[in-house]
């Protein structure tokens, strides 16, 4: 809920999120106040509406000691000794004039000679008694009313803030959007180069290089900017990608295997560019569909392990196609044996030094020097100075080997690039598409929306935390599936998010969409200047590049989703998928891959929630004995303190959902604002990898709303992580850790107590302390009389564990622990006392021997009651005893209630 306060007349109310932002008139004095999501203290925003303001109220005044006047604001009270006589006789007041007399007066009103009543006659008013109706106003529609009509002058609404998510053509700035966009267009076309040449990488595929370049780039164009205009990351960019185009390889590759010695060519090149066309609308309708169903945030429930193992197989593949086209190797990729075999008998490794050498050489030194960074301009910088020390090698070169670095690579007879919509506008040649294969090998289609889906959804995530806010994952899916659709109806290649690209962009300066639009217009010209162009690129660039981007591929997906979190069965998870793709194929290995997955994740979610229970330092508290004004403080403002008890197996979409949960509760408003947040871990059994990211996220959330966040029971293998991210410290982490809840209950309601000025309390004797919960206070002083004044010292034991009881104990100043001693020798703390407690009572009324060590952790006060001295005043003063009885017996109920309620809200 938002919220609407005026700070003039301190008018409030709830209305709905929707409202925040816009501004309206307060019903009660006129004022302009705009509706904010959260209050900061008191605060209010006023506004002007056509210069109307209220009239200033007079301070209020009253008379004191005679000098009239003197603002009651003024007065300090502490500082004069004023009485206030609640319970004397009241003036007589005169029902027809107002006249005011003096108490007693009787007889008629000497001002207008009306019959007074005794003040004791006169009845009282009843609520029904009493007509208002005509006072009341008639009340305008406000912005939060059904009724209300925003072109009614009544209660002008003034612009609000602008969403940040909504879509803006300007965002950030304009020359460096412009100069992202191009550097991105720039980088794309020589990555789309490279792409395509490994779709084409199979033996008798090469002949179709010009029409695969064509719905690479068609691909980008409108991909690119229709991403643009629907998504909510403005900076995101998207293009063929490297995993979708891997299994677009093997799909054009099997389609090709399936035609090449039964079809003529003019029935292959439009049954290839159908398949591909309509591999991208349906991956796009698949990733349509599950935005539009808001199914996209239980995509984060798949452990990215799995997902990983699939990927890291598929960047194996395209590593092996990559060499193939390269050294022209002419692999058999029926199955993993075949490939194999024909691996070993044309591998020829002085020919393959010759002709692959160059590429493989420099998409290491790309590897290597992109190690660490995803710097778009960097990245271009090498990929044009190496494009350009081939070309001039050419020129200049004093060698045959040398001069061989210019070759480019080699095209086919004619254009270089023919866009697909031509051939599809030869009604003849689309009569000739050939259905039945495309359908025959539409599981290639499954892989593309599967792989597509779950790339989207980790990658999103990610920039996320760059962004500094969560996204709709839901609405970037419709964006992206919208994309492919109309690249696949253009004749276009399958696109998606690119992580890298979008980070370098906004490394660059791309903060909004014109970015994306200007990359795509870059790529839109390569259409029809790549005549040009492509001949001037040596060819060991675009394939340098495809080396460097299978590598990247393996490298994040198989080794840089290990985290801290990883367990050694998540581990086992990847290797086994990693192995089963290799080792029976791409689909096999997406099948086994998204089986597994949802076993594992029903299993995880099976477990119920991921917050065992939502508890607050109202109704829970520490172990600590406190003053029983600091106990009234803590029961009114402990709600500043919320405590959530997690459990289960921790992953990256449970992580999402404690998220959620906390921010509802950050942003509600009808409770006092959350200072402390306690995440206790002890019923937590293990986190996943991607729950690092989650913790990234929590991060952002800590710091945008400037709360302490407090883990407790914490495992070790989140230390580990937390120190590894700079959040745990000494004085300055972000994150404050404690051994377990107890101790960061203690830690929290220190806080809470010196904010509110009661944590160093006025040192009071023990008679003060007593007063206002001994239920006969007139008796403290006798009981006085019969206690004995004892001083502890630090670390001086009361008495021991197993020790005879025989007294029971007042503290009047000092702390105190109680200890229980385990069987092992440990020591645990059950609890602190401090001053207005009491120990020891139990002993004296069972006999039984302590049950806990009772040590000075400070200089203490004490007062001791013997049970030989309870037994005599029995007898002398049975009134006293009964007293004391009563007290502790309240003192014991309220311990039981208290605990009573723990195990509730626990159980809950």
């Amino acid at each position: 809920m938002a919220i609407f306060k005026c700070g003039s007349c301190g008018y409030e109310r709830n209305v709905p999120e929707k409202l925040v932002g816009r501004k309206a008139k307060c019903p009660d004095c006129g004022v302009g106040v705009a509706i904010v999501d959260h209050l900061d203290g008191e605060e209010s925003v006023e506004v002007d509406f056509e210069g109307e303001s209220p009239a200033e109220e007079p301070a209020r005044t009253a008379p004191v000691d005679g000098n009239d006047g003197v603002p009651l604001t003024s007065l300090n009270l502490d500082d004069q000794d004023v009485e206030i006589d609640l319970d004397g006789p009241d003036d007589v007041i005169c029902p027809a004039c107002g006249h005011v007399l003096e108490s007693g007066y009787a007889g008629n009103c000497p001002q207008c000679g009306a019959p007074l009543d005794p003040a004791d006659t006169i009845p009282d008013i009843d609520e029904a008694d009493v007509d208002v109706s005509d006072l009341a106003e008639t009340e305008v529609p406000q912005v939060w009313d059904e009724d209300f009509n925003e072109e009614s002058g009544d209660s002008e609404i003034l612009a609000g803030p602008e969403d940040p998510d909504r879509w803006r053509f300007m965002q950030g700035s304009f020359s460096l959007n412009l100069y992202a966009g191009i550097v991105s267009g720039v980088l794309l076309l020589f990555l789309v180069y490279a792409l395509s040449l490994l779709v084409v990488s199979r033996a008798g595929l090469h002949e179709l290089l010009p029409y695969i370049l064509g719905t690479a780039l068609t691909g980008v164009l409108v991909g690119a900017i229709v991403n643009s205009l629907f998504s909510r990351i403005p900076f995101l960019l998207v293009g063929p990608e490297t995993v979708l185009t891997g299994v677009l390889f093997l799909f054009v590759g099997n389609m090709y295997q399936a035609m090449a010695d039964v079809y003529d060519p003019d029935f292959i090149l439009p049954t290839i560019l159908a398949g591909v066309a309509v591999a991208a609308f349906f991956t796009g309708l698949s990733l349509f569909l599950l935005g539009k169903l808001r199914l996209g945030e239980f995509v984060r429930y798949i452990p990215l392990q799995i997902i990983g193992g699939v990927i890291g197989g598929v960047g194996f593949f395209i590593l092996l196609g990559a060499f193939d086209g390269m050294a022209q190797l002419n692999l058999d990729w029926s199955n993993i044996y075949t490939i194999a075999t024909s691996f070993s008998s044309n591998f020829r490794p002085m020919e393959t030094v010759r002709t692959a050498g160059p590429s493989v050489a420099f998409g290491l030194v790309v590897f290597m020097a992109m190690f660490r960074s995803k710097n778009s301009v960097f990245l271009l910088f090498m990929v044009l100075a190496a494009s350009g020390m081939g070309f001039a090698a050419g020129i200049w070169g004093m060698s045959e080997p040398i001069r061989a670095l210019a070759a480019p690579v080699s095209f086919p007879v004619g254009a270089k690039l023919i866009h697909p919509v031509e051939i599809f506008n030869s009604w003849l040649l689309v009569q000739n598409i050939q259905w039945g294969i495309i359908k025959a090998n539409g599981l290639y289609i499954g892989a593309l929306a599967v792989l597509s889906v779950l790339t989207v959804m980790f990658r999103t995530t990610k920039l996320e935390i760059l962004r500094g806010r969560e996204s709709d994952l839901n609405v970037e899916y419709n964006a992206l599936g919208v994309s492919n659709m109309i690249s696949g109806a253009c004749g276009g290649m399958p696109v998606s998010l690119s992580y890298g690209r979008s980070m370098g962009g906004y490394a660059a300066g791309g903060r909004g969409p014109v970015t994306g639009i200007v990359t795509g217009v870059v790529c839109g010209v390569g259409l029809f200047y790549a005549d040009t162009v492509l001949p001037m690129i040596p060819r060991f660039v675009p394939e340098g590049l495809l080396i460097y981007v299978c590598l990247d591929l393996i490298r994040d997906w198989v080794f840089r989703t290990r985290t801290a979190f990883t367990s050694r069965h998540e581990k086992w998870l990847l290797r086994l998928t990693f192995l089963t793709t290799i080792c029976l194929g791409l689909l096999e290995g997406i099948g086994f891959g998204v089986a597994l997955a949802l076993m594992v994740t029903v299993s995880r979610a099976s477990r119920g929630g991921v917050v065992r229970n939502f508890l607050t330092g109202s109704n829970h508290s520490s172990n600590v004995d406190r003053a029983p004004a600091q106990k009234r403080t803590l029961k009114e403002f402990g709600d500043h303190i919320h405590i959530m008890r997690l459990q289960g197996f921790l992953f990256l979409g449970s992580m999402e959902q404690l998220i959620k949960e906390i921010r509802v509760r950050l942003d509600d408003r009808n409770k006092l604002p959350v200072e402390y947040l306690v995440l206790d871990f002890t019923l937590v059994n293990g986190f996943a990898s991607a729950a690092s990211i989650g913790f990234d996220k929590l991060r952002t959330l800590v710091l945008e709303y400037g709360i302490e966040c407090v883990i407790t029971n914490a495992p070790l293998e989140l230390e580990e992580h937390l120190e590894e991210m700079g959040l745990v410290g000494e004085d300055e982490g972000l994150f404050k850790v404690f051994f377990n809840l107890d101790y960061a209950m203690e830690w929290c309601e220190q806080l809470v107590l010196d904010s509110e000025n009661m944590l160093e309390m006025k040192e009071r004797a023990l008679p003060e302390l007593l007063a206002p919960v001994f239920p006969e206070p007139k008796y403290i002083p006798a009981l006085m009389k019969v206690l004995k004044r004892e001083v502890a010292k630090t670390g001086e034991a009361i008495f021991r564990q197993g020790d005879k009881s025989d007294s029971m104990f007042f503290v009047e100043s000092g702390r105190l622990d109680v200890e229980l001693e385990m069987e092992d020798g440990k020591i645990l703390r059950l609890k602190k006392v401090g001053p207005g407690a009491v120990f020891g009572e139990m002993g004296i009324y069972t006999l039984a021997p302590r049950s806990a060590t009772i040590r000075a952790a400070e200089k203490c006060v004490l007062y001791r009651l013997t049970l030989d001295k309870l037994d005599a005043i029995e007898k002398r003063a049975p009134m006293l005893v009964t007293a004391v009885n009563r007290f502790l017996i309240n003192l014991l109920s309220e311990r039981l209630a208290d605990a009573n309620a723990k195990v509730r809200d626990l159980l809950l």
